[in-house]
């Protein structure tokens, strides 16, 4: 299949550098058009990544991460009784709403169970947007009334202080 052996592949003997195979030292060759480089370089000169190669490190880390996740997912058995893993696309925007509501309305409960309570109670046709919309007014409105509450303590304690009112 290869025309040359891999590097660090069981049938290799070991690099004539005494190093052992599968140190920080390996390296991998990468094939990139002229355009991808330019979009790779535009990461490097924004300062986001140090060189081409931390911001393939990161890329690749981030690809792996992925999978390992997408490997750790609970088989279909692992689910309780009855219930099926479905995968839903949404908009960026759609997300941040809904986990918007599974914060302010869900307590914090995972996206998944969320969404899946919402479909299931026929919530998603009262439009999550104005519960969340509803829920952040509450919570505005809470932070506000306790602002008031501790200027109103405040003021007494200042009016006790002073001697015109006492307990």
């Amino acid at each position: 299949m290869f025309d040359k052996p891999v590097r660090g592949h069981p049938e290799e003997p070991p690099a004539r550098s005494g190093r052992r195979p599968g140190g920080e030292d390996e390296r991998i060759a990468l094939r990139c058009h002229r355009r991808e480089l330019q979009l790779l370089d535009t990461f490097v000169a924004s300062g986001e990544f140090r060189s081409r190669s931390e911001l393939m490190r990161h890329a690749l880390l981030e690809f792996l991460r992925s999978r390992a996740a997408e490997a750790v997912a609970p088989p279909a058995s692992a689910l309780p009784e009855g219930l099926v893993e479905v995968p839903v696309r949404l908009r960026t925007e759609e997300v941040e709403m809904f986990r918007a509501h599974a914060k302010l309305v869900g307590n914090d409960r995972p996206l998944g169970d969320l969404l899946a309570e919402l479909v299931r109670h026929g919530e998603v046709a009262l439009k999550v947007s104005e519960l969340v919309a509803r829920h952040r007014g509450l919570t505005q409105d809470a932070a506000q009334a306790r602002a008031s509450m501790n200027s109103l303590k405040r003021s007494a304690d200042d009016l006790e202080r002073r001697g015109v009112v006492g307990r």
